[in-house]
């Protein structure tokens, strides 16, 4: 099997790049090249080229979704991953990997226009690639182990084979000894540092903040790092993001001329076959068309402070399984728990009136109605206690009475 190009390409840096072979079993066939990209044309129209993209402009995470079939799970995990990304979801092409046994599908996010910039820098320089994957997950992370590689005041950490991030080399100590001490991420048995020539003296911020318990494993890179991923590319190829949209045309070597007259007859044959079946379609549409108006006015009904709807189906689904999730008495952060340890202050301020109840990323907001003020912050004084942190939120009069909004989480909930 043919060598395959690997390049490693950072967007800011776009006059400079490195690259080599790589063969299938993921080893480096030739000597390191560094320079412009039109200097590796020559290699890239001989061998398929796969481009490792610096990941500061790339979102990854991964979501834990109802929905199998691979269209419908893209279509949703947009709307999933909304409150998590800072970026308009409308302005990002999204790309999702193969779905784990227990269920978790990695996804990657780029800006449509990062992305766009990106292809035209390439192809101006005569590259055209294959793949383009994010360079953090080509680190050796996995389920027992954590990987960080060090890069010209940048900092590569992946915690397993589809998380990772990269970030300032000056924020990592604090960042990993948040990491470590977090209790809903699996801790790793040992973690290998990759650091450039001459650069293991520059770790001892690192080594302070990993437990004894904890096997660290300095390792040099020489040159570049990607003496380091090209061994474990292929398993991010999964989250190519040259998928839909930015998927490359494939070249063709049919003779048209030949299938000239089979395209023709079998063009006359659809065209009859779809003049015989438009009225049933039509009128099969028009039943589909009503019957989605009435899925989401059923939507609308059920979750009036729902803002916009792409696929009810997918979105409802969503929806019942967060208020499974508020069911869960077993979480101190629960609705249930919350409103349970808030029911005795509530019931016995009887001059406020609770309104609504809304919970959200393990906080409630309730709107009351009271006589006056006082009323209000007296019970949001009641409220308050060892274990809840209350406060009013805002308010407002009308007429002859008080509006308020109280936001209730834990005292230990930041």
């Amino acid at each position: 099997m043919a060598d395959t190009l690997l390049i490693h390409f950072n967007p800011t840096q776009a006059d400079s790049a490195t690259w080599s072979l790589v063969n299938n079993a993921g080893e480096l066939t030739t000597m390191l090249s560094h320079g412009s990209l039109s200097d590796a044309v020559a290699i890239a129209e001989k061998h398929k080229t796969i481009v490792l993209l610096d990941s500061t402009d790339i979102y990854i995470d991964s979501v834990k979704l109802p929905v199998k079939n691979p269209q419908k799970l893209l279509r949703a995990i947009p709307f999933a991953l909304e409150e998590k990304i800072a970026d308009d979801i409308d302005e990002l092409h999204f790309v999702a990997g193969k779905t784990s046994s227990e269920g978790s599908t990695p996804v990657a996010a780029i800006k449509h226009d990062t992305l766009k910039h990106i292809i035209r820098i390439l192809e101006d320089s005569g590259i055209k690639p294959v793949g383009l994957i994010p360079d953090t997950l080509c680190l050796t992370a996995n389920s027992s182990q954590w990987a960080i590689l060090l890069q010209a005041g940048r900092a590569k950490l992946q915690f397993d084979s589809f998380d990772a991030g990269e970030f300032d080399r000056d924020a990592l100590p604090l960042l990993l000894k948040s990491e470590l001490q977090r209790d809903d991420r699996k801790q790793p048995e040992k973690i290998i540092l990759f650091t450039a020539d001459g650069d293991e003296s520059e770790t001892e911020d690192i080594d302070k903040v990993i437990p004894d318990d904890i096997e660290l494993i300095k390792v040099s890179y020489n040159t570049h790092p990607l003496v380091v991923f090209c061994g474990q590319y292929k398993h991010v190829l999964s989250l190519n993001l040259l998928q839909d949209a930015y998927k490359p045309k494939q070249k063709t070597n049919v003779n048209w001329q030949r299938w000239r007259m089979a395209a023709s007859l079998s063009a006359v044959w659809l065209c009859l076959n779809l003049g015989m079946t438009s009225v049933q379609y039509n009128s099969f549409e028009e039943i589909n068309d009503q019957l989605q108006v009435e899925i989401d006015d059923i939507y609308k009904k059920a979750f009036p402070e729902s803002k916009r709807i792409v696929n009810a189906r997918v979105q409802m689904e969503q929806k019942l399984n967060e208020l499974k999730g508020m069911g869960n008495a077993g979480s101190q952060n629960s609705l249930i728990t919350l409103l349970a340890d808030s029911s005795a202050a509530l019931s016995s301020e009887k001059s406020v009136t609770v309104q609504s109840i809304n919970y959200r990323n393990n906080t409630i907001d309730i709107e009351v109605t009271g006589a006056n003020l006082q009323n209000i912050e007296q019970l949001n004084k009641k409220l308050n206690n060892t274990t809840l942190n209350a406060e009013i939120v805002s308010s407002s009069s009308e007429k002859n009475q008080v509006k308020g909004s109280i936001r209730i989480k834990r005292t230990n909930q930041s």
